[in-house]
């Protein structure tokens, strides 16, 4: 399909690779200074002064806006996408297809409210306004859920395994920014008021926190004193990465010379090198079985349609 109907076929790999992230649970990510990985925020899609590459398409901002499970991104997925959708009409039918399949009635007001006011730009001020106040409610919402959360771990009422595997969602769906995720994570790391259990179970969900979060465990740990409590901790760590290693590893006949890994391998863009990063690869480690995982096809399927109504992209979205 051409682009001057506002939707190409590169805009649709986009929004696959988009739906496929929340299908797997992947964070969405954007491309900040020095070429880092970041989270992608709210603010970053209200901001008209950010250029967001693929976020700047209508459809995958589309996805965004009816999948998000937190209303801060969808919301702010859907404002963004309104100049396009004033602009172009199949994109303006997609529009309204957002304000139907959205999961959060707050979008679907906002989204309306544009489409019966004609896009006019004191409706976009009054979205606007709305949102960058929904994004500080709910945040501070999920703040003061994790300080609950840890004050009820502190006096003995709620269980690690709860307390870690609520942390890691509020901080996530809560759209922290990565600072504050960042020493949100080193508190519980570094207190000796925390039980080691917690930090075990941090580290065990290492996969589940932003790239910067995990580089940031990883050296507190390995640079932490050699105290009980952090030597167990640094031979957890280099159990994960030495399982890690194992599980990515080709297999090869037991006579036969190991292949040194190729830079691409390194650094694949859903891996971190925990060894790399903290420098653990020569130390000595204790070997459990490696558990398998799943993986999710990298190369997701392209629709090969010679057009969209507006009935199959409300289908596709949902």
């Amino acid at each position: 399909m051409s682009s001057n109907h506002g939707i190409s076929y590169d805009a649709l790999k986009y929004a696959l690779t988009i739906k496929q992230s929340y299908q797997s649970g992947e964070p969405l990510t954007v491309t900040g200074a020095a070429k880092q990985q970041r989270l992608l925020m709210p603010e970053h899609l209200l901001s008209n002064d950010l250029a967001l590459m693929q976020y700047d398409d209508p459809l995958a901002l589309a996805v965004i806006a009816t999948r998000d499970p937190e209303s801060p991104m969808a919301l702010a997925a859907a404002i963004r996408m309104g100049p396009h959708a004033k602009c172009k009409e199949l994109i303006t039918g997609v529009f309204e297809v957002v304000a139907d399949a959205t999961k959060h009635e707050l979008v679907a007001d906002c989204a309306k409210l544009l489409s019966k006011n004609a896009f006019s730009p004191d409706a976009f001020h009054l979205v606007r306004t709305r949102a960058s106040n929904h994004v500080v409610e709910i945040r501070e919402a999920y703040r003061r859920a994790m300080a609950e959360n840890l004050r009820a771990l502190l006096d003995g009422k709620m269980a690690a395994r709860e307390f870690v595997e609520e942390f890691i969602e509020l901080a996530s769906n809560g759209n922290l920014r990565i600072d504050i995720y960042r020493r949100l994570v080193m508190k519980l790391m570094r207190s000796d008021a925390v039980r080691p259990s917690v930090k075990f179970m941090l580290l065990e969900r290492l996969d589940r926190f932003p790239q910067m979060v995990k580089l940031q465990i990883v050296n507190e740990v390995n640079s932490a004193p050699d105290t009980p409590e952090y030597q167990t901790l640094k031979q957890e760590l280099r159990w994960i990465y030495e399982t890690k290693q194992k599980q990515q590893a080709p297999q090869v006949p037991i006579n036969a010379s190991k292949p040194q890994p190729t830079a691409a391998e390194l650094v694949a863009r859903s891996q971190i090198d925990f060894g790399a990063a903290a420098g653990l690869h020569q130390r000595n480690s204790i070997i459990k079985p490696a558990e398998p995982t799943l993986r999710r096809n990298s190369n997701p399927l392209t629709m090969r349609s010679g057009g969209f109504s507006t009935r199959e992209l409300s289908s596709w979205l949902n």
